[in-house]
């Protein structure tokens, strides 16, 4: 089957998106598919990578196409108008996409097109709302394919979608690097943070959690030069910042931690837009599945989006995101109990080998459409 993905992401950068489209691209091919991936240039994107597919540590499976060839001040937007224009000529097998202007353009143009989407749209303005509209009451969208079952139940109640009619593909990852050498050496427990340093992330929490627990380090690795240095102003001596690493340099940083954490606060915002949505009530962080399959215990924040994937106590252990002491007691529990470290990180590990790898997801995906 041909599969053409049409991304809105910059490719390459460090966005968490980018990673997201390079590995479901990947994953599609392995499923026997040829793929071809369609994104955009942008001055977001990093020009100092000569190999896109190794640096987002994917198999060289598909072909990308990147446009236009050179990035300028709202090449952005260029990219998407040139999609009105190569959508009349577009021919796969399948018609992939998170891009709601790729989506509308190419249904404007009668395409069967399956639609991928991580929040709602109804508070994003008159102009994407009236598109999302359109989008979603096309006779020719074959499925609309989302991360959580919570944004499930959101389109079901709003639109009256069938349930049939929406396919939840929670994210993913692939399987850790068996052979990952840790980056960091010392005896002390370490705790390791990877992401983005974007409000309610979690470093609301981890920042006045270190400073209650300084015998343990906090390693953060991700954020912009400006984010690290606003954080380590106020941080203490016992959090230690790596910045940003490509997917090629992750594995052995987390093959250093002992134990992973992912603090969510109740409201994750990570744009200034007009009607950013709070991410808390919808999102399949990549981080979780990143940790479950590195087989280390995790700590995470008790949201209903994420019990949908972890449990307190069986996989890892879920701390009220505004309740600190919760916070330092699961860190004392686990950096004083190896038996307890190993016993949810092994079950993480399994329950990520059985559900949440991407191949698993591209199958599904695929099965459903």
């Amino acid at each position: 089957m041909k599969i053409i993905y049409i991304s809105d992401s910059a490719i390459p950068s460090s966005s968490p998106n980018s990673v997201h489209v390079m590995k479901m691209c990947q994953a599609f091919a392995r499923q026997g598919h040829q793929v071809t991936l369609l994104a955009k240039n942008t001055t977001a994107c990093r020009h100092d990578v000569r190999d896109i597919h190794a640096f987002y540590a994917v198999e060289n499976n598909f072909d990308i196409k990147i446009y236009p060839r050179k990035a300028f001040r709202g090449s952005g937007m260029f990219y998407n108008l040139s999609l009105a224009f190569k959508g009349m000529t577009m021919s796969a097998d399948l018609l992939y996409t998170r891009s709601i202007t790729a989506a509308f353009l190419l249904l404007l143009y009668n395409k069967r097109v399956v639609f991928e989407v991580h929040e709602p749209f109804e508070g994003k303005g008159g102009r994407l709302k009236r598109m999302f509209r359109y989008i979603i009451f096309h006779p020719k969208l074959q499925k609309l394919v989302v991360i959580s079952d919570a944004l499930r139940q959101y389109y079901k109640k709003e639109f009256g979608h069938k349930e049939e009619d929406i396919v939840v593909a929670h994210d993913g990852a692939d399987p850790f690097p068996a052979a990952a050498t840790p980056a960091l050496s010392g005896s002390s427990v370490k705790v390791g943070y990877v992401g983005s340093l974007y409000p309610g992330k979690g470093m609301e929490t981890l920042v006045p959690l270190a400073k209650a627990c300084p015998e343990v380090q906090f390693h953060v690795v991700g954020g912009s030069t400006a984010q690290i240095q606003q954080l380590s102003a106020r941080s203490s001596s016992n959090v230690i910042f790596h910045g940003f690493k490509s997917q090629q340099e992750l594995p052995a940083y987390i093959a250093s931690f002992d134990i992973l954490i992912a603090p969510y606060t109740r409201t994750v915002i990570v744009s200034g837009k007009k009607g950013a949505n709070n991410l808390a009530l919808w999102m399949s962080p990549l981080k979780i599945f990143e940790y479950m399959s590195a087989g280390k215990p995790i700590i995470t924040s008790d949201l209903p989006v994420i019990r949908e994937i972890l449990q307190d106590g069986v996989n890892a252990r879920m701390c009220p995101p505004e309740v600190l002491e919760d916070w330092v007691t699961a860190v004392g529990e686990l950096a004083g109990n190896s038996v307890l470290r190993t016993t949810l990180a092994a079950r993480a590990l399994h329950d990520f080998e059985e559900h949440f790898t991407w191949d698993k997801r591209a199958e599904e995906i695929l099965k459903a459409v």
